[in-house]
């Protein structure tokens, strides 16, 4: 159940986390979302093995949707009337590797649950080094966090208390970069801390958000490509589990582009590059229409 996972976290990891106590205002006091009503986001995936000479292609495809009193799917379970943001990954190898993933969460950036289905190929020498199939179940609700998981046959359930979310709120590690990008919208984010819930252990786990590199000029399609300003969001964790193994990193778009080679980006704060271990996501396709 403690294997590590140098992949997927998309989203980014992919469990439960809480704000720490040194924010003392409710999320949606000092958050703002920038996403549009709906965005799907396309990305080529790269792969690369330990020899640095094995590459992994694959695709991932990132929707998130505002709701009002809608019906959404969150794995097995229909949330009726649900006002909030969707989001929605799907990611496939060529391997055969997948990762399918939804979380629903308020406007307050209060969760309501999570679901993460992921199938990886292991290679020997690599992580992992052998097959993994892990499946992960989270609901919020009488102010407590449901959980079961079925980690390669080994089946776990229970609760944890987390009382009124203004004090404890406990979040899914794939609202993590939708955090860090809301966070950017008063230019003055520098570093956020969290609390991780690990399915390997259940206890919480020290995780940190922080920009780096703000403001920087990149080019996401090679020397040809067109300039576009961003910065970089960084997330580390101080232990190991499924989907969390290594420290990851997310450069944002800092500015609206009607035209960036071929993509309209229509809201600034998008992920263009994403990367962990020795993942890659490249965005390729951008829209905010449904």
């Amino acid at each position: 159940m403690k294997k590590k996972i140098l992949m997927f976290i998309l989203v980014i990891g992919i469990l439960a986390v809480v704000l720490a106590g040194c924010i003392s205002k409710p999320p949606h006091k000092i958050f703002s979302d920038p996403w549009l009503d709906y965005e799907k986001i396309t990305y080529d995936v790269t792969r690369t093995l330990n020899d640095n000479t094995t590459k992994i292609k694959g695709t991932s495809t990132i929707i998130t949707e505002r709701v009002t009193d809608g019906n959404v799917k969150v794995g097995e379970r229909d949330i009726n009337g649900f006002s909030g943001t969707y989001v929605e990954i799907n990611t496939q190898l060529e391997d055969g590797s997948i990762m399918i993933a939804q979380v629903a969460f308020k406007s307050s950036f209060e969760p309501i649950a999570s679901y993460k289905n992921i199938n990886i190929k292991g290679y020997e020498g690599n992580s992992p080094e052998k097959d993994i199939n892990q499946v992960t179940n989270i609901f919020y609700t009488d102010e407590k966090c449901y959980y079961d998981t079925d980690f390669d046959g080994v089946k776990t359930s229970g609760n944890v208390k987390v009382g009124k979310w203004i004090k404890t709120p406990y979040y899914d590690n794939l609202m993590l970069y939708h955090i860090a990008r809301s966070s950017y919208i008063s230019n003055s984010f520098s570093s956020l801390t969290t609390k991780v819930l690990s399915t390997g252990d259940f206890k919480m786990k020290t995780l940190t958000v922080s920009g780096s590199a703000i403001n920087q000029e990149i080019k996401i399609f090679g020397e040809e490509g067109a300039v576009i300003k961003a910065d970089l969001v960084s997330i580390s964790l101080n232990q190991t589990f499924p989907g969390s193994g290594t420290p990851m990193t997310v450069l944002l778009s800092r500015e609206i582009k009607e035209d960036y080679n071929g993509l309209n980006l229509n809201s600034d704060r998008i992920p263009l590059i994403i990367t962990e271990g020795k993942m890659e996501y490249r965005i390729s396709a951008y829209t905010s229409q449904k």
